[in-house]
């Protein structure tokens, strides 16, 4: 990362432990927190999580420095949690910001509507002011009325619920579907003319967001990667394009192009097993803040 550290946290993201990928995958340490919103799951909108990305930080500004309010580096120690969570902590030479340390997705079970909130690594010391503000957002802040048909008021949160999450090693399949969980970003590379550029965007994600378990890959290692997912095998007829819609912070429409379905992937999986692993915890492709780029592996039958 080439931005000058501005915080105590920022200088120690800023200087990872060097490890292979395995043991990139052994260091992760994430925990999630589920709410559930009793009867909120029927008439629920495609953008929702926009609106609970938007609420949580607005919640999380109560409590902030005036500093971090205004979008300035946090000049508490430690530094406030909207700081932690809105805040770009550094700047690669592309122009690439490490990923905030937080998902939020939301889903239906039932009547109800499921809030996950997922915190990584170091960012867990401000877990539980992120959990609290995530309810509040949703008690005080949410618009209701927009994001649930035919609801006028916030709805009960009825259960919280908490995991703790680490990468244990796994056998390889052969072959393993990546099956989409909610829509996943699909700007830049085409992945129907080139698949292998959704791997290489999760090598980015996974190296990335590992910054804030204190480790990283060093930059031959991330090319190696990313040249081997190239070698690799895809089926991509179960895969469909579409468009995500979720309204920015001043109320405007967003409309971008989005992957749908599952991809599977055959060859020699084992040098990307651990990405992938990494990649289930934190998503892929952008606006994973919002819950966009979940996805489960499913190993192919008979591939193991």
């Amino acid at each position: 990362m080439e931005t000058a550290p501005q915080t105590g946290l920022a200088r120690v993201l800023a200087r990872p432990e060097i490890v292979d990928v395995q043991q990139l995958a052994a260091a992760w340490y994430d925990q999630t927190f589920t709410l559930r919103l009793e009867g909120a799951g029927q008439g629920v909108s495609a953008d929702i999580g926009g609106h609970l990305r938007r609420s949580f930080l607005g919640a999380l500004g109560r409590g902030a420095s005036p500093e971090a309010q205004a979008s300035r580096p946090c000049n508490w120690e430690p530094p406030c949690a909207l700081d932690v969570f809105r805040r770009e902590q550094l700047r690669g030479p592309k122009g690439d910001g490490l990923p905030k340390p937080y998902l939020i997705r939301a889903w239906r079970r039932g009547r109800d509507l499921c809030v996950m909130l997922r915190v990584v690594g170091m960012a867990n010391d401000w877990s539980m002011a992120a959990v609290e503000a995530l309810t509040l957002g949703i008690r005080e802040i949410l618009p209701w009325g927009r994001c649930v048909r035919g609801m006028s008021a916030p709805p009960v949160v009825a259960g919280r619920s908490l995991e703790i999450h680490e990468i244990a090693p796994e056998a390889v399949p052969k072959r393993v579907a990546l099956r989409f969980l909610s829509p996943v970003d699909a700007s830049g590379a085409p992945v129907p003319e080139c698949p292998h550029s959704l791997l290489t965007r999760l090598i980015r994600r996974a190296d990335a967001m590992s910054r804030w378990n204190g480790v990283a890959l060093s930059h031959e290692t991330g090319r190696d990667l990313a040249r081997h997912a190239a070698g690799l095998d895809y089926d991509l007829t179960g895969l469909r394009l579409g468009h995500y819609q979720s309204p920015n912070r001043h109320g405007q429409l967003r409309r971008d192009p989005a992957l749908f379905g599952r991809i599977v992937i055959g060859g020699d999986l084992a040098p990307l097993w651990p990405i992938l692993q990494i990649g289930a915890r934190c998503h892929v492709g952008r606006h994973a803040v919002e819950g966009l780029g979940a996805y489960r592996l499913d190993p192919v039958p008979g591939s193991g």
